[in-house]
């Protein structure tokens, strides 16, 4: 038995294009300028209402809580309604998926994004039949850095941390791996605010065909699937 959970934003897939395109909408609706797009990648993560906030601070604005609130449902609503417009699966990932799902590895979802969110997105990237588990910012009380949604993702597929990782981009996924007991491999290419060397990941790659080779040296044996054809 091996488990392998996956982040979602910069994780599977660059879903910047569409959060930076919700964003700027926002923005524009509260007479803000655009953000560029890079500097809203560096934003992503937390939620909706995280990401949002980051965004109006870049601006030097903070709203109330109730303007605040009602900013994040239409954040959403617009989101939700342009989901997949630019958003891509990373480069190398699906032949990762097809021969973990070959080999009887397990593997969900564990992400920040609201549950109702990530679903729609998974199944418009046709993703949504590799994960038998999915656990969002709004499935449990509480959210990751926080260790409660890895353990949860890594239970319900009958995982322990002895053969369970986390796929992830950010200090939210390497400080709820290491809250959980689980090893976290941060991919280069994700969101994050802080340098990658700083995260603490147990290992780090720089593309989706490393990973087997990138497991085989962090638990051996336990993902030895993934290097078979």
């Amino acid at each position: 038995m091996a488990v392998l959970l996956f982040d979602l934003d910069g994780t599977l897939a660059d879903t910047n294009p569409d959060l930076h395109a919700a964003m700027n909408h926002i923005l524009g609706q509260h007479g803000l300028a655009p953000l560029p797009q890079d500097k809203v990648r560096h934003l992503i993560g937390g939620g909706a209402a995280m990401i949002l906030q980051r965004g109006f601070s870049e601006h030097g604005v903070t709203l109330s809580d109730a303007d605040m609130a009602a900013a994040t449902e239409e954040f959403v609503l617009w989101y939700d309604q342009n989901i997949d417009h630019g958003t891509r699966i990373f480069d190398n990932l699906m032949p990762i998926l097809d021969r973990a799902r070959a080999q009887n590895i397990k593997m969900g979802v564990v992400t920040n994004k609201r549950e109702g969110l990530a679903a729609k997105l998974l199944f418009r990237l046709n993703l949504q039949g590799y994960f038998d588990v999915l656990v969002g910012g709004d499935t449990l009380a509480t959210r990751k850095p926080e260790p409660e949604m890895v353990h949860t993702a890594m239970t319900r597929l009958g995982g322990t941390p002895h053969n369970t990782v986390l796929l992830g981009d950010s200090e939210a996924d390497t400080g709820a791996a290491r809250a959980a007991g689980v090893k976290c491999v941060c991919v280069s290419f994700g969101y994050r605010r802080i340098p990658l060397e700083e995260l603490g990941a147990d290992a780090i790659i720089d593309d989706y065909a490393d990973l087997p080779d990138t497991l085989d040296h962090l638990m051996p044996g336990v993902f030895a699937g993934l290097n078979s054809d």
